[in-house]
This record gives C-alpha cells, structure tokens and sequence, in this order.
C-alpha cells in the first residue's frame, strides 16, 4: 500500500492550526453581529459577501504565479502569515462595517494561498493518489474546524456572549495561527518544481510548447457551471446559524451545529477521496447537490433537531462537492493552477452574489422565502445534472484540452 507523502501530512497540519483559529471566530460572527451588535440579516448578508468575493477573488492571482514561477511555498506563508494577523485582530471591530474590514482582510490570506496549495498537494501526490491525497488533507483540514468550533462552545458558554467577551476570544486566536505558520516555515517542501520535472511524461495528447502549458480540459466547464449555481443556491452556514437560534437553540449551543458538519467532513473525506480514484467524480457531485437539497428543505422546519441533521447534510455537501472537483481538475495534466484559481474566481462571484440575495430575501421577506428560493434553485440543478450527465464527464487525464 503507497503511503501518503510527508508534505501532504505536513500541508494538512497547517490547515489544521490554521482552520481551528477559523472556526473558533466563524460562528461568534453571525453572533456577534445579529445577536450583539443588534444589525440585521441583511448586513449579515454584506459581510458575507464582502469575505467571500475577498476570499475567492484574488485566488486565480495565487494560481497563475504559481504557473508561471514555479513555486508555491512563498505563497503560502504570505496568505497564511496574513490570516494569522488578522484573526486576532478581529478584536477591535465594533460596528458591521469594521467586522467586514477584518474579516475581508483575514480572507485575502486564504485568497492567496489557496490555489498554490492545491497545486502543492496536487504535485506532491502521484496520479492515481489524487483522491486520496486530498481526502487526507481535507480530514485535518475540517479535524481544526471541528475542535475550533469545540473551543468557540467552552469558551462562550464559560465566558458569556457580551462584547468584551466576544472580543477576547478573537484575540486568543494568534496562538493555533502561529502553530499552523511555524510548521509551514521548518516542515513544508515546495515540490512543484521538481515534481513538473521529474514526475510528468509527455503523452501523445500534450506536448511541452508554451501552448500545452496554458490549456485545460473543456469537460471542466460544466462542471464548473454547476458546481458555481450550486454555491450561488446553497444557504451559508452563518444563515443556517441564525436560523438554528430562530427555532430555538440557545446561543452557545450554535457553534456546535458547525462542529456536527466539521465531525461529518472528518469521518467522511478519506472515504470519499478513496470513492473518487475508485470510481471517478460525477457521483459525488449529484451526492453533493442532493445533500444541499435535504438541508436546505430541513431548515424550513421549526424542529430543533432537525436543523442539526440539515448541518450533517450540510457537511456531506462540502466535503463530496469540493473534493470531487478539486479530484476532477486534479486528473487534467496542465495548467492546473489555472483551472484551480477559476474554479475559486468563480466560486467567488457565486458565493458572494448568493449571500447578498439571500441577505435581502431575509431580511425583508422573511426566511421561509428565502429557504424557498434556495430550495428551488438547488431542484433545478439536480434535475438538470440528472437528465444531463454530459455536463460532468469523468476522467480528465484522457479528455481534450481547450484553451482558458
């Protein structure tokens, strides 16, 4: 049996420090600003969207230097340098507008590093390893969240939810990003040139012109069509929280609900990165859709329980839908920091639209409507890529190219 490389391991302890820090503060968000702050779902809806288009934006940047120098690791340390800083910083925001400051600005970190690590964990993992690869480090990756998101319930269940209270537990959260940043800094290899030298041969399809290295697979398009609409529909998990207090859970209870999603990620990722090399990708996406559609139907119960059951599907969505598309851009051969950074470019514009949609259904027609209109969409999706199984075809490696 191959063994997972070190520097996958090693990738996804950072992930680990750095997402525990990220889940300590995500939840506390929704509350600190709804609950605390007294603003509403709408300006929720801002925030969200001003994070997500920071975070995403910037990502195809990352991607398309790490193609064109041929490394990674400078990049990671600056994005999760960056983030390490701002977390805590997030102590200092007193109105809406200074909580979307900070949390924008920690965004941009992961907007930097994003790309360039796929790219890593792609070049450091064979082939027919890509699933695998990814399941690993998705399963510390969402191992942090979840202990962050432990960490957030003792802490405001033993602190309270006032400001002050609030505020120090940003704070606290330089100490796991700086764990995450060291083991980057002493125990992390950029691989990536040696990797492209050593590991690739030349196929019949490619060849090594200027030309091959700025193309990717065409059959990538649909899936990013669907999987952009999918992000646009789906409910974002700050909305779930404030729905989950809504139908009555109290307030320190909430950042358990993301640790039921965190906990499902992490039994589940490594399974399905084995699913993926075995049986191929299109599966796991209508997995995904489908799961977005019972979550979302879920959260338009006044049942308590129920919403913790939509935050498990919640988590079968994440984890199926990214990891089968980053498996499926990970099968292509070329310009894979190209394809990674629109696939996060895109992401970007359909996050963050849906949450100012979504923000504004909210607030002014109430939440059941805007429950309604994410189901509708997420319907029509899984329809569409029921009847149309072309516009998510399997095995990159073998497809042909298109330029981006």
């Amino acid at each position: 049996m191959q063994r997972i490389p070190q520097n996958i391991w090693a990738l996804g302890w950072v992930s680990f420090f750095t997402d525990l820090a990220t889940a300590i503060i995500k939840p506390l968000i929704p509350i600190y600003v709804v609950l605390v702050l007294n603003q509403g779902m709408d300006k929720l809806g801002y925030i969200l969207a001003i994070t997500t288009f920071v975070s995403y934006l910037l990502r195809w940047f990352g991607g398309w230097l790490s193609d064109k120098f041929q490394v990674t690791k400078p990049l990671l340390i600056a994005g999760y340098g960056l983030s390490m800083i701002m977390k805590p910083l997030m102590a200092f925001a007193t109105t809406w507008q200074s909580v979307a400051f900070f949390s924008a600005s920690e965004r941009l970190g992961k907007a930097i590093r994003s790309a360039p690590k796929d790219v890593l964990i792609s070049a450091s993992a064979s082939t027919n390893r890509q699933g695998r690869a990814f399941g690993v480090h998705k399963t510390l990756d969402i191992a942090g969240e979840t202990l962050g998101g432990v960490v957030a319930f003792v802490l405001l269940s033993w602190l309270g939810q006032s400001a002050g209270h609030i505020q120090m537990i940003f704070a606290l959260t330089l100490f796991p990003g700086l764990v995450g940043l060291l083991i980057l800094i002493f125990f992390v290899e950029d691989r990536l040139k040696n990797h492209s030298n050593t590991t690739q041969k030349p196929t019949t399809d490619f060849t090594a012109t200027s030309e091959a290295k700025t193309t990717f697979d065409k059959g990538l398009w649909g899936w990013f069509w669907i999987y952009f609409l999918t992000m646009f529909f789906m409910i974002n998990e700050s909305f779930m929280l404030v729905r989950g207090h809504e139908v009555g859970i109290a307030t320190f209870w909430l950042p358990l609900l993301m640790v039921s999603s965190g906990l499902t990620q992490t039994l589940i990722s490594y399974s399905v990165g084995k699913r993926l090399d075995a049986k191929g990708t299109r599966l796991l996406m209508l997995i995904s859709i489908g799961s977005a559609c019972l979550s979302t139907l879920l959260l338009l119960s006044n049942i308590p329980y129920l919403t913790v059951v939509a935050f498990i599907l919640q988590g079968v969505f994440m984890v199926t839908g990214l990891n089968a598309l980053r498996t499926r851009i990970g099968q292509t051969r070329h310009a894979k920091g190209k394809a990674y950074g629109i696939f996060y470019l895109g992401t970007a514009v359909a996050m963050a639209t849906g949450n100012l949609v979504v923000g504004q259904i909210w607030e002014h027609l109430g939440n059941h409507q805007a429950l309604q209109f994410s189901l509708i969409g997420l319907l029509l999706l899984l329809s569409i890529s029921l009847l149309k199984p072309k516009l998510l075809p399997e095995n990159g490696i073998h497809s042909k190219s298109t330029h981006a």
